[in-house]
């Protein structure tokens, strides 16, 4: 009898457990925190957040068994715990603001430091080489409109060598053509959002997105072909540093090299770690054709939207250092003071489109993180565009033309 009633409390506790890890895996941690704000558990009064120390034992509970945490002591779990809190109070300030256009939500990364997000899940690597070319690149511009308007002549100031520092398309900066929204998402040549783990190779994953694409646009395909960041992370060392950051321009410049090929990511898969050899044997690899790669101006968000619609997605970097980034999950990002400058720059993502949200009155660009489906909508971010170069989006953007 005794045995029945074990094997039957056992039963009981396997099914309670079971149970509590399937609601955990459906519902999200925001949501959890947010019936205690929707029950009155959580309020904000006279700009002080009202929490007691038993919802963020529960809140923190929740979290733990969601992501599966486990520390190695408790003075870890305390700082831990501490992190956790600071961003709990960040998020929920922000969210109780009636004049947001956004929304955030606690996710995977509430107990890291914004210095260990910036580590692991960024990776947009701006040398002060670069950084000088830009600035470069910019004067340029301004020198040869200023060297045409006044009709001065100089061997020094040849148009091959404008040509050569611009190098970029010429295009028309009359956008009234072009459609209020677009997105590429709709032509099935965006591939799935993908997570690059704690390995900072957002650019490797920015610039394969790019490649994907326009090669399904090139190929008119109607399935993606996706390529290997992985490959990128291990052989593209010729200005990037695997998982310590890296850039489109050497990226593409890499590929040149190899004569155009590529690597499909089921035959290089991603592992997220730089101890990996370069690998040449065994992999599947695809030719694009002659590749370029090509800068947009600096600022110019008019000739971005063009250029999205005419040839496809669009690498960009961008000042990604704030915790609204880490814990955005929808709306329209829009960030007061949010720094544009070719330094500040510290992430990379893609744009795919565009649109104008009805009820913000506010127009946005689409574009494709590497940070998992779980974060923001579905992976994906909506910025907010034609606001001054929000957080640097038309600072470093450049395009790949395939032919």
């Amino acid at each position: 009898m005794k045995l029945y009633v074990i094997l039957f409390t056992l039963i009981l506790l396997i099914g309670f457990c079971t149970s509590t890890n399937q609601l955990h895996a459906r519902r999200s941690l925001q949501d959890y925190v947010d019936s205690f704000v929707n029950t009155g558990k959580i309020q904000l009064r006279g700009g002080v957040l009202k929490l007691n120390d038993t919802v963020i034992r529960q809140i923190w509970s929740f979290f733990k068994a969601k992501y599966r945490r486990i520390y190695s002591s408790n003075r870890q779990e305390g700082e831990r715990l501490r992190i956790f809190v600071r961003h709990l109070k960040y998020v929920l300030k922000s969210n109780f603001k009636k004049t947001r256009t956004y929304q955030l939500g606690l996710n995977q990364f509430s107990d890291w430091t914004l210095a260990e997000f910036d580590a692991l899940k960024k990776g947009l690597k701006v040398s002060r080489s670069l950084a000088r070319f830009y600035q470069r690149h910019y004067h340029a511009r301004r020198l040869k409109r200023n060297l045409q308007k006044h009709r001065y002549n100089d061997r020094r100031f040849s148009d091959n060598w404008f040509d050569k520092v611009l190098n970029q398309d010429q295009h028309n900066n009359d956008t009234s053509s072009l459609p209020k929204t677009f997105d590429w998402r709709t032509k099935t040549v965006v591939s799935p959002i993908k997570s690059q783990g704690g390995c900072g190779s957002c650019y490797a994953f920015a610039s394969v997105a790019v490649l994907e694409s326009v090669y399904a646009i090139k190929t008119n395909s109607k399935n993606v072909t996706e390529f290997s960041p992985q490959q990128i992370v291990d052989c593209s060392n010729n200005g990037n540093s695997g998982c310590y950051g890296g850039l489109f321009q050497p990226t593409i410049e890499y590929f040149k090299e190899k004569g155009g090929k590529i690597a499909t990511d089921a035959s290089y898969p991603y592992v997220g770690r730089t101890d990996e050899s370069c690998r040449k044997d065994g992999i599947n690899e695809i030719d694009l054709g002659q590749i370029e790669y090509i800068d947009i101006p600096v600022g110019d968000e008019k000739q971005m939207a063009e250029v999205l619609i005419n040839n496809g997605p669009i690498f960009i970097g961008l000042d990604a250092d704030s915790e609204l980034f880490m814990f955005y999950k929808s709306g329209v990002l829009k960030i007061d003071n949010c720094p544009n400058d070719r330094e500040d720059m510290d992430h990379a993502m893609v744009i795919v489109g565009y649109g104008y949200d009805e009820k913000l009155k506010l127009p946005y660009w689409i574009l494709k993180n590497s940070w998992g489906v779980k974060w923001g909508e579905s992976g994906y971010l909506r910025l907010i565009k034609d606001a001054d170069n929000m957080c640097g989006i038309a600072t470093m953007a450049s395009y790949a033309k395939l032919t």
